[in-house]
């Protein structure tokens, strides 16, 4: 499904106006955050859902796959055939329930879902066209959007949008971290892992390790402002993996760098620990981390008592399930019927929701990114492999304990475009050494 040096070449009799439609795309990639922050705006202040976002990212969905049917016939065919496949348990949820706004839940779902795999395809199959733009226009949207997000960070540091837990507007002492004008709270994490690691990235690339150092107290400040498991353990992660997933071909190798940090590590373990807990104290994490371990035991605390869910689950699905639903699932819609909608662990949701074909899918896709960007990593020259492998390592490590990571329609055009630099990257040098 992806584009190699061996491609059929994009043909057009508009070359013109396909270009122009390529530049829109990518600028949309970059406006994509923006746009949903804007939502929220409308969302927080107005108390009124004006579904922007959603109108913009079928926009976007509409321009890429008009693109790939001009580019590869093949291409559009399996993206339809996979959203069909998507749409089964829907549709047996459907003729069930005779629910049209539970179904129209189901679909728009389903697009988000699929809105990673089919922007990674684009730009593959457009990196054999504009290889130098891709690299550009990629960079100007990742940091874009990065700007976009630290804007919303500084916004909630001054009191405006949501809480990442609560509702501090509406006078609950309780709530907890801050998120701007993003109305979800782990999808913000996922985005805050895809940006802050791109940030890191390039500055080490800089050899700036002044600067590096400074951005990576923000990038810890900013995980604990956001103050989701996902930031803040991701925070940790992004700025001690960076400097040694760009050693690149040495990965794998003892170096002086990977001695050189074993310090810095036990160093900045302990004073976090010293630092943090009053900040845990003051903000109620400590005690919410407490009861759940009393209560929970290290796994609750992990998965914040989402296993008692899944388990109970399982086994509801597990006594009633027919084969059509181990198959297709019983969509987002049915799911919700039974208990809530989501259970938040991504591989069980699009396991529920869209059954083997769904599993299959997550597993899929999450083998592909790690292939593509460690191979990329592998690269002496990549530019983006190391900051990819990095952030899909972290990425399918929330998935597993937060979720909203591969059904996250904010996060998915930014978790693309990374991923298909890193693409970019390694074609680069394959075609080098040919």
């Amino acid at each position: 499904m992806v584009a190699t040096s061996n491609s059929l070449p994009y043909r057009s009799a508009y070359p013109k106006a396909s270009f122009a439609l390529f530049q829109l795309t990518f600028l949309m990639f970059g406006l994509s955050l923006l746009v949903d922050a804007i939502n929220g705006f409308f969302l927080s202040g107005l108390g009124v859902d004006t579904k922007l976002s959603a109108m913009f990212k079928i926009l976007l969905i509409g321009m890429m796959l008009y693109q790939l049917g001009s580019i590869s016939r093949k291409a559009l065919a399996w993206s339809l055939i996979t959203f069909l496949l998507f749409l089964a348990g829907p549709l047996f949820t459907f003729i069930e329930t005779l629910s049209v706004a539970g179904f129209f839940d189901d679909f728009t779902s389903a697009l988000r879902i699929l809105t990673t795999m089919l922007a990674f395809i684009y730009i593959c199959y457009c990196a054999e066209k504009y290889p130098e733009q891709i690299d550009k226009y990629g960079k100007y949207a990742l940091v874009f959007a990065f700007l976009v997000l630290i804007g919303n960070i500084v916004l909630g540091v001054l009191g405006f949008g949501f809480s990442s837990y609560g509702n501090a507007k509406q006078g609950e002492e309780d709530a907890i971290g801050i998120k701007g004008f993003f109305y979800a709270g782990n999808e913000v994490s996922g985005v805050f892992v895809v940006l802050y690691g791109v940030i890191l990235h390039l500055l080490w690339q800089k050899k700036g390790k002044l600067l590096y150092l400074f951005f990576s107290l923000i990038t810890l400040l900013s995980g604990l402002l956001i103050a989701t498991k996902a930031a803040m353990m991701a925070a940790a992660l992004l700025v001690f993996a960076i400097p040694l997933l760009n050693e690149r071909h040495r990965i794998l190798n003892l170096t002086p760098l990977k001695l050189k940090l074993i310090a810095p590590i036990a160093l900045v373990g302990g004073t976090l620990a010293i630092v943090l807990i009053p900040i845990f104290e003051s903000t109620g994490l400590l005690d919410r981390f407490i009861w759940f371990y009393e209560k929970k035991g290290v796994i609750g605390i992990i998965l914040s008592g989402r296993d008692e869910f899944i388990i109970n689950m399982m086994r509801v699905f597990e006594h009633y399930a027919i084969i059509s639903d181990v198959i297709f699932g019983i969509s987002k819609t049915g799911l919700g019927k039974l208990t809530k909608n989501a259970m938040e662990i991504d591989p069980i949701d699009m396991f529920l929701w869209h059954g083997l074909i769904g599993l299959t899918f997550f597993m899929v896709i999450s083998v592909l990114f790690l292939r593509i960007s460690y191979l990329a990593t592998r690269q002496v020259d990549s530019m983006w492999g190391p900051a990819a492998l990095i952030i899909n390592i972290v990425l399918i490590g929330i998935s597993f304990i937060a979720g909203h990571i591969f059904t996250s329609g904010m996060l998915a055009p930014l978790f693309a475009l990374i991923n298909g630099l890193a693409y970019m990257d390694l074609i680069r040098a394959r075609q080098r050494v040919a």
